[in-house]
């Protein structure tokens, strides 16, 4: 029941905002918004909220804003399994910080590498499943080549950040 009062508050803060044009009070209106619904396990709704969050953070100009922005988005990508879209989120995160935030700096890194390596695991945990030659043989190339420092240019091409994962039905054709 809190939760839903809060909610539609948040709701009527975010339409005020608009109506003022208060860009700040709307950014805020929307990260609190997706806490909410990340709360009730609407995740989808608070996708699209931080989603806004950031790209009115971003408009205004704060980067501490936008990187909090981007740091809160790439949590629930993290969460859920979306690990390509929480390393770009956490990347951003960082990026957008200033020198004097070394420690949430070197917090977003590490946040960014473990995204990355659960988005590279992916491939091989499906290679594993599916207990198929070429899916085996591309985890064993991975093995062979591995650089715990994620350094794009040490990992075969195969392996390049964005490549898909295989799935079992790419496999069989």
């Amino acid at each position: 029941r809190v939760l839903f009062l809060c909610k539609q508050w948040y709701q009527r803060r975010v339409r005020g905002c608009k109506r003022d044009k208060d860009k700040v009070g709307m950014g805020k209106a929307y990260e609190a918004l997706a806490r909410c619904q990340q709360s009730e396990g609407k995740l989808e709704e608070a996708t699209e909220n931080y989603k806004e969050f950031v790209k009115i953070a971003q408009d205004v100009g704060d980067k501490s804003v936008y990187s909090q922005a981007c740091s809160s988005l790439a949590n629930l990508y993290n969460m859920l399994g979306e690990y390509g879209n929480a390393v770009e989120y956490y990347k951003k995160a960082a990026e957008s910080m200033t020198t004097d935030d070394k420690e949430r700096i070197e917090l977003m890194n590490i946040a960014q590498a473990v995204a990355q390596t659960h988005h590279h695991l992916a491939s091989y945990s499906t290679a594993i499943l599916c207990n198929t030659a070429k899916l085996t043989a591309t985890l064993v190339e991975w093995k062979d080549y591995r650089d715990d420092s994620f350094v794009e240019s040490s990992r075969p091409a195969s392996h390049a950040s964005g490549a898909a994962t295989p799935s079992c039905d790419q496999e069989k054709k």
